[in-house]
């Protein structure tokens, strides 16, 4: 472990020198780097105790896993996370270490709540492209990650990227340079620090400042999870020792933070994980021992590979790691016990051991990071996409495709045009880049003996197809082409002047140059090298070839330089075969293998709770498959602080060994990512303050949110009154799902009254306006005598009368079922009414229109609050603009979202949602009494959780329209808004043996249309005071007219009727107790 202070790729700030104590001794450190980086520097690797008190070391390094959580300056912190800066004293956590003197500490100033469009979670390829291309489209969004810097792994990548492009963008370019590219100047709307604990009711992210310890919010309309992944290290013998790393801790101490975590690096796994951090720890100053790779062959990109081999570094295939050996105080690894493998089987006999290395990284693979996206499915629905390594593990290039690519699919969710051609576009070139390399040739292009003879030239040693084609902008004579993707790039030699410009652009180190007139070699290089230095001169797969010395190292913009290598002794033949070269001294000898001894070790699958490969097994017994939260709960796998992202994979591939099956997943528990306190979550009496892009403010004297019937009426009254209101509409609420029916009879005196005048103002408006407005009857059949007595009390309140079932074809529909024995009489009501909503509503806002009033339709209420005796709304309008309005009088006619809005001005009105069910039939012939429409039908058997059946037919067009009232009780209740749209079959199968058990013709008629929506229970509140007009339980197309105007003349100082006062939310409320 050391710091690393020189690198060919990387600049090394200087920073300024802090310390801290570490139990009792003073660690120097330098401000910006983290407490692990520190500790690693001053040589402590072991951070914690596991259960068993076991050393510990960094699990992920990015503070997802919990494995190197302290006390720093005695709070519990990751220190992969932490910061050095301003730290006193940092010690491991232990049972005395509990604080009990600790107490809440209320934030300064109140939580934030910011608003936007699109939230992206993760700052880095992925979440970047999709920003960019968001902001290209229009659409506001924020991305918040849990790091310091933008750019999230492609920050730790020092390599340059392939990337196949029309014009050259990303292409040669390294991966902390693709990430400022991709961030550009504008910074704004990046909020970095913070991590994402959980997603919360409402699709708001609670979100966690980790330098500051701010809890803050963010609201979304969608949602973009670019979280990345986790490492995957499979089950060995002791792979929990300090010392035993994945590639994401080497890579970020490596690569962000300045460390070397070790000099002697054995590394498991050939893909390009395992390739490119073998050759950045080369670049640091470690030597790499060998790379072991469990299949026959290698995996990854050839190239990638190649670069290794020609540094020495030897690709042993068929082999797996099977322990790690300790040192003497087990804080760190001396040596490895490996075996030849057969499908990832050790062989017994082929165990040997290697000696001699500090360090082993594990580069077997990545998982995704997706249980935020599992959540933000849950609650975004469609509008929430996974982009990057949190769907798909793949390079920086297919993430950064894939990121452009959900933000043009998050536009359409959200309805903003785009152009589809470059969806398609980008669609492809995702598509492509996840492409494996394919073998098109078996040697390198080479120009004839006459054009070698001439002057330098260029070999490309690109023997596969795949998305890359940096090399055709790199050449000023244009003599390198590359067509698409599936082809390699071609040298035309009557172009090429042997410039070698093209051997620096090469992401792969594959273009080679070469003037065998002088025996000279160009070769691409990205270390430290000495001009003068002797070097072998070698091919990809490492063989000497002869001898060298390099005369001149060519600086280049990428700082892939190019060596330009004199060879010594070579025939032209060998010299063309030439493909890089090891400075003399560097030169590794071959590894010494050692018999296999005996080592303590034991195989611990959970590192968090100490679960060992034995007790599971034994606990399992001899079952074939279990489920993951039986595992937890029998042996506590995966109930540590990294909730089973490292022990349950490691788990299910173990026990594939044995035969055994895993099932199940794991589900996603909240903190999702890092330390969150109970005292975080402390309730704060100051009302949260929003946090927009931009916004407007807008003065108007009386602001109603909510344009369905209520809301509506309560616009047109206040517009009559030259108030000049505005309504606020977000989408079509439950007058626009109700049957359109209303009556006047009511068993409360003052409800009927409220009904009687309601239909008045129908009657009156019918005369100006065509709302569809006419006279029907309701019909209650009796199924039962209590039903029948009930029937027979209302008729002293309702002007009704009661027929026999003998009169049932006479008086309901002469189509109705004789020979049906359910009901044996009903009750006729007449004086009801039926007219089309949408039609009433639009001319009760041209009503308020025409007095000054103004209708705002696909505009979102957000927030409001009270301030200096005025009310603050803010608002979401239709041309994507937030607006503040600052109105005297402010009215929540929301129906049922209005809850959440009482909340925010502090009332709690106890309203539920209760889910409402209809369809409707195409249209058909009259089937009522004398050739008229049939009336509306209702049935109150009580079924499950269906307290009524009833349905009419609309005298404007013939349509039957149905619908099924539901139990008012706690099983119906809709918690959940994202199910209201949602039909059941329950229903369905209710109305079908209604309907057909009415009129048996029925069965053959086919639904036009089903939906769903929600009404809001238990009481109406008319509450011009607090601005409350809600709760009107399916009531509002019946009742809402007059009760606006009464609402209206009391917010006026008008008289009202003293009922008024038993509707307001702290009086006793007018509820209908005989049929709802």
């Amino acid at each position: 472990m050391s710091k690393i202070t020189n690198h060919p790729i990387l600049h090394i700030p200087e920073g300024e020198e802090t310390s801290f104590v570490y139990n009792g001794v003073e660690v120097k450190a330098t401000r910006g780097q983290t407490i692990a980086a520190a500790l690693h520097q001053a040589g402590f690797p072991v951070h914690s105790h596991s259960v068993d008190g076991r050393n510990r070391s960094m699990n992920c390094g990015i503070g997802k896993c919990g494995a190197c959580q302290m006390l720093v300056d005695g709070e519990v912190k990751r220190i992969c996370v932490t910061k050095v800066d301003d730290v006193c004293e940092v010690a491991e956590i232990k049972a005395g270490s509990y604080n009990a003197d600790a107490r809440v500490k209320l934030p300064q100033s109140a939580p934030k709540v910011y608003v936007t469009d699109v939230a992206i979670i993760g700052a880095g390829p992925a979440g970047l492209a999709c920003r960019e291309t968001l902001r290209e489209l229009g659409i506001d969004c924020i991305v918040v990650d849990a790091n310091a810097k933008i750019g999230g792994q492609f920050l730790m990548q020092t390599h340059c990227f392939f990337f196949f492009e029309k014009e050259k963008r990303f292409g040669d370019k390294r991966g902390f340079d693709i990430a400022a590219d991709l961030a550009g100047e504008d910074h704004s709307g990046i909020l970095l620090n913070s991590t994402v604990c959980d997603i919360l009711e409402d699709r708001r992210l609670m979100v966690k400042n980790i330098e500051t310890g701010e809890t803050f919010y963010v609201e979304s309309r969608a949602l973009v999870v670019a979280t990345g992944a986790v490492p995957f290290m499979p089950t060995f013998e002791n792979d929990d020792l300090p010392g035993v790393y994945t590639a994401a801790v080497v890579q970020k101490m490596m690569n962000a933070e300045f460390t070397l975590l070790g000099k002697n690096v054995l590394t498991v796994g050939a893909g390009n994980i395992g390739y490119l951090t073998s050759y950045q720890l080369m670049q640091a100053g470690a030597k790499v021992k060998a790379i072991l790779e469990g299949m026959d062959h290698e995996g990854g990109f050839p190239v990638q590979a190649n670069r290794l081999r020609r540094l020495g570094v030897p690709i042993m295939t068929s082999h797996v790691l099977l322990r790690a050996i300790p040192n003497e105080d087990r804080t760190g690894v001396v040596g490895a016990v490996i075996a030849e493998c057969k499908n990832f089987k050790p062989i017994p006999g082929t165990e040997k051991i290697i000696e001699g290395i500090d360090c082993i990284n594990i580069c077997t693979g990545l998982i995704p990071d997706n249980q935020l996206l599992k959540k933000g499915e849950q609650l975004f629905g469609k509008r929430c996409l996974g982009a990057g390594d949190a769907i798909r593990i793949g390079e920086g290039t297919t993430a950064v495709l894939r990121g452009k690519q959900c933000a043009y699919e998050i536009a359409q969710e959200l309805g903003v045009r785009y152009d589809y051609n470059a969806y398609l576009q980008v669609s492809k070139q995702y598509i492509d880049s996840q492409q494996r390399p394919v073998r098109l040739k078996e040697h390198a292009d080479c120009p004839d003996k006459e054009r070698r003879d001439a002057k330098p030239f260029v070999r490309m040693n690109c023997l596969y197809g795949f998305a890359c084609n940096p090399c055709s902008f790199s050449c000023p004579q244009g003599a390198i082409t590359k067509a698409s993707t599936n082809v390699t790039p071609t040298i035309d030699y009557s172009k090429c002047i042997g410039c070698m410009q093209c051997v620096s652009q090469c992401p792969g180190l594959a273009i080679f140059g070469y003037d065998t007139r002088k025996n000279t070699l160009f070769l691409p290089v990205e270390f430290e090298v000495a001009e003068g230095a002797e070097v072998f001169l070698v091919d990809d797969n490492g063989k000497k070839l002869g001898e060298g010395r390099i005369e001149k190292v060519l600086k280049k913009p990428t700082l892939t330089n190019v060596a330009r290598v004199k060879a010594e002794g070579m025939d032209e033949e060998a010299l063309l075969s030439v493909t890089g070269f090891i400075v003399k001294e560097n030169y590794p000898e071959p590894i010494e293998f050692k018999e296999l001894r005996e080592v303590e070790a034991e195989t611990y699958v959970c590192h968090c709770e100490d679960v060992k490969l034995d007790t599971l097994l034994k606990e399992i017994g001899d079952r074939k498959y279990i489920s993951i939260d039986e595992v937890k709960h029998i042996t506590r796998l995966g109930m540590g602080a990294c909730r089973g992202k490292r022990c349950i994979p490691r788990l299910r591939s173990k026990l594939r060994e044995y035969g055994i099956e895993l099932v199940g997943d794991a589900t996603p528990r909240a903190p999702l990512s890092n330390r969150y306190t109970i005292g975080e979550s402390y309730p704060d009496e100051r009302h949260d303050i929003y946090v927009v892009d931009k916004k407007e403010v807008r003065e108007v004297e009386v602001l109603v949110a909510g344009g369905g019937m209520g809301g509506s009426s309560v616009f047109r009254y206040f517009a009559e009154a030259g108030k000049n209101p505005v309504l606020i509409n977000a989408d079509r609420g439950s007058t626009w799902r109700c049957i359109a029916g209303g009556r006047p009879a009511f068993s409360v005196p003052e409800l009927a009254e409220i009904a009687k005048k309601n239909q008045e103002i129908f009657v009156e408006s019918q005369k100006e306006y065509d709302i569809h407005y006419r006279e029907t009857r309701y019909i209650t059949f009796a199924h039962d005598d209590a039903t029948y007595k009930s029937l027979e009390d209302s008729n002293s309140w309702s002007n009704a009368y009661i027929i026999d079932k003998k009169d049932f074809r006479k008086e309901v529909s002469p189509y109705f079922n004789p020979n049906q024995d359910t009901y044996f009489a009903a009750q006729i009501s007449e004086h009801c009414w039926q007219a089309s909503p949408g039609r009433t509503i639009d001319y009760v806002r041209s009503k308020g229109i025409a007095k000054g009033g103004t209708v705002l339709e696909d505009t979102r209420l957000i927030e409001v609050h009270r301030e200096g005796g005025k009310y603050h709304a803010l608002v979401y309008t239709h041309d994507h603009r937030y607006v503040e309005y600052v109105c005297d009088h402010f009215v929540n006619a929301l129906g049922y979202n209005a809850e959440k809005f009482c909340q925010m001005l502090g009332y709690n009105t106890g309203f539920y949602s209760v889910k409402h069910q209809a369809y409707i039939t195409p249209r058909l012939p009259f089937l009522g009494k004398d050739g008229d429409i049939l009336d509306m039908l209702i049935d109150r058997r009580r079924r499950n959780d269906f307290s009524a059946v009833y349905g009419q037919q609309l005298a404007s067009t013939g349509q039957f329209i149905v619908c099924a009232s539901p139990a008012v009780d706690a099983k119906c209740v809709i918690n959940d808004f994202s199910h209201n749209k949602t039909n059941t079959r329950e229903f369905l199968e209710i109305c079908s043996d209604v309907l057909c058990g009415w009129i048996p013709s029925m069965a053959d008629v086919p639904l036009q249309a089903c939906w769903a929506g929600n009404y809001v229970e238990p009481r109406y509140v008319i509450d011009p005071d607090k601005g409350l007009f809600v709760g009107l339980q399916g009531h509002g197309f019946m009742m809402s007219q007059h009760l606006a105007r009464l609402y209206v003349d009391k917010a006026l100082g008008r008289p009202t009727p003293d009922y008024l006062k038993r509707l307001a939310l702290e009086g006793d409320g007018l509820t209908e107790n005989s049929f709802r």
